[in-house]
């Protein structure tokens, strides 16, 4: 069936306080931590989730969870740093707060495998890398001028110079995987701030940086062809890489050898706030110049900013 939700916003706000005095007939025992994120999330309306994902359910089948409460529940845990969905599903059948707050009754909370369908509804792809599984391995090869442990010489301004206009000609796609991502971000988070007065398009600019972020201590892949059988142990034939979108290197930061992921994260600087606009997992073989160049003509694409004044 298709997901519905005839009360909206309201409906939920009327709900959690119903159900929130039921579990917690004294309130102001809670510490005022806890009622930041409870006056944030009650306030948070997710309500367009729905109308936007409608198209991602089949008119078949049983009742599905409500896509907006599903993605409050996500963004819940993830202010409270649950990482885990495992963990975080035990969460909310041990707690009523969490569970109320999400959306859901205390005792009938979506399960592990239920958080993993909705992922897979938002995220616009059949496969769960970017880049092929099946791949060539990369031959070692030492950049001139570069020691063991160092970085690698800068020359991404005039590879970057080169890039742009390169770009410039080749119009990205608006259908991606993380095309609803975007249009969920869009309409719920950026165009309300608009709307507020929290960023003013007349009047902003926009900022990026880019960090590594560890995945594993080394790299897992296997073979996929049969040269070592016939005696060749070092062959260049193609290998089965269990994370393809990763890459192995030096982390000058840990001062060690692991496999990373880069997370490149564009900011709004307006004034009086600043806030993030997006973040996004890249491969950590191009430097922040280039990150930041292929990272706007695809947020160009999809027509999320386009009155921005300046890039810094």
């Amino acid at each position: 069936m298709l997901p519905c939700n005839p009360g909206g916003h309201a409906a939920f706000q009327d709900t959690f306080v119903s159900q929130f005095l039921k579990f917690y007939p004294d309130p102001f025992v809670l510490p005022k931590s806890t009622w930041d994120y409870i006056v944030q999330f009650c306030y948070l309306d997710l309500s367009k989730t729905d109308s936007i994902m409608r198209e991602c359910y089949s008119v078949f089948g049983p009742e599905p969870r409500l896509p907006s409460c599903m993605l409050r529940s996500y963004l819940l845990a993830l202010k409270l740093k649950v990482t885990s969905i495992t963990v975080w599903c035990r969460m909310l059948k041990e707690t009523p707060l969490y569970a109320i707050l999400s959306g859901f009754s205390f005792g009938d909370t979506p399960g592990v495998g239920t958080f993993y369908d909705f992922f897979s509804r938002v995220w616009q792809d059949d496969s769960n890398n970017l880049s092929p599984k099946d791949r060539f391995p990369k031959m070692k090869k030492t950049p001139k001028g570069k020691k063991k442990g160092d970085k690698t010489p800068c020359d991404s301004s005039s590879t970057a110079s080169k890039l742009l206009p390169l770009l410039e000609r080749w119009q990205l796609k608006p259908e991606n995987p993380f095309f609803l991502i975007f249009r969920l971000y869009q309409q719920q988070f950026l165009d309300q701030s608009i709307h507020r007065g929290l960023v003013n398009p007349r009047h902003l600019a926009l900022a990026g940086d880019g960090t590594p972020v560890r995945t594993a201590a080394q790299q897992r892949k296997k073979r996929i062809c049969y040269c070592k059988d016939k005696g060749c142990s070092s062959c260049n034939c193609k290998r089965h890489y269990s994370q393809p979108d990763c890459n192995w290197g030096w982390d000058s930061h840990r001062e060690c050898y692991c496999l990373y992921n880069g997370v490149k994260t564009l900011a709004f600087q307006a004034k009086p706030l600043g806030q993030p606009h997006t973040s996004k997992l890249k491969k950590k073989k191009y430097r922040d110049t280039k990150l930041e160049v292929k990272k706007w003509k695809t947020i160009e694409s999809q027509h999320i900013v386009r009155m921005i004044s300046n890039i810094t």
